[in-house]
């Protein structure tokens, strides 16, 4: 992993550390979290935050085997 020096202003900090108690991470890993949703959110606009983030969640639980891809012609 590569660090960077960045600047934020107060309120971005305030908004990050709320996002991260809310969330139960650590300051960088909500930081890294929120910026992969706006990065994936600029390339999709027509996509909410909130399911890019139900998209994210549905991968990870697949990637974990926790579900299985649907195939439609078993419909």
């Amino acid at each position: 992993m590569i660090r960077k020096s960045l600047l934020l202003d107060e309120e971005m900090v305030r908004q990050i550390g709320i996002l991260a108690k809310k969330e139960d991470r650590d300051f960088s890993s909500s930081l890294r979290h929120a910026l992969r949703i706006g990065l994936l959110a600029l390339q999709n606009p027509e996509l909410t935050a909130a399911e890019i983030k139900d998209i994210l969640e549905a991968r990870a639980e697949l990637e974990a085997g926790q579900i299985e891809e649907l195939d439609l012609e078993d419909l």
